[in-house]
């Protein structure tokens, strides 16, 4: 399948990094065999947006290629566009999906930050210390009753980022306090791109420049080591961050619509 989006692909070449993307000519089957509950990490791409009567036919594809509860608990559908294209989305929503839209943030550089933050050490995650401390930020927002769950979920994913990253295909960076972990994101590289995964910020750090000075740390990092052209990020269509990405320079590139399903828990 031919694919336009350039936030899409790579999206499918980090999936390939971290587990299998198989080609079906009309549609894409992404699977994380070894985190089968990452959200979002195991799903069907089509080639266009839904279309009256997809709903049973997309939903059956899904389960007789990846799978169904309890080892694949959510079932995560999305297409290949560039203007956020929903297409015949009101069935899937009445059936419990929910709509995830993104934005595909662009920039050739970024613009230094108004404040850097220059009390913190900014460096790869080297050891399993850190990227257990990663795995416990990213999951600091979790309400308690989730966080068990989502952090098991997290480290699935982590340890897949962590196989990327040292298979030399990224990096993969943490801010640090006092030793202390408040800042981590990924950064790799595909073709001629620069592509950031996962900014997370400590909650107590949130607003104090520590996320802005990392961002650009790393772009010039990753700008100077591989030659990149553009930069690329994606964050949440009506995310806070929207515009701490816009004052760095990120522009919008392209506007992504996909959905999930949570089937977790028993119905009713």
């Amino acid at each position: 399948m031919r694919v336009r989006s350039l936030g899409l692909h790579t999206d499918l070449a980090l999936a390939g990094w971290r587990g299998v993307v198989r080609d079906r000519h009309d549609h894409l089957v992404v699977t994380h065999p070894l985190a089968p509950s990452f959200r979002g990490g195991n799903l069907l791409v089509f080639d266009r947006p839904p279309e009256p009567g997809d709903l049973e036919r997309w939903c059956g594809l899904f389960d007789a290629t990846i799978g169904t509860p309890p080892a694949y608990p959510y079932r995560a559908l999305a297409w290949d566009g560039l203007d956020g294209e929903e297409g015949a989305l009101e069935p899937f929503l009445a059936a419990g999906f929910e709509r995830d839209s993104g934005v595909v943030l662009a920039a050739p550089r970024l613009r230094p930050p108004e404040h850097p933050r220059t009390d913190v050490r900014l460096e790869p995650l080297s050891d399993t210390a850190d990227w257990d401390a990663a795995v416990r930020l990213q999951a600091a927002d979790a309400a308690p009753e989730k966080r068990a769950r989502y952090t098991r979920l997290v480290s699935d994913v982590m340890r897949l980022n962590r196989r990327a990253v040292e298979a030399g295909h990224g990096v993969w960076w943490g801010a640090f306090a006092a030793d202390a972990l408040v800042g981590t994101l990924g950064i790799f590289r595909v073709d001629e791109v620069a592509r950031f995964q996962a900014v997370v910020t400590h909650p107590d750090e949130r607003g104090r420049g520590v996320a802005s000075t990392l961002l650009h740390h790393a772009a010039e990092s990753a700008l100077a080591a591989w030659g990149s052209d553009l930069l690329l990020l994606e964050a949440d269509a009506e995310g806070s961050a929207l515009g701490l990405y816009r004052r760095l320079g990120f522009a919008p590139l392209e506007r992504r619509v996909g959905i999930t399903q949570d089937r977790s828990a028993p119905a009713g």
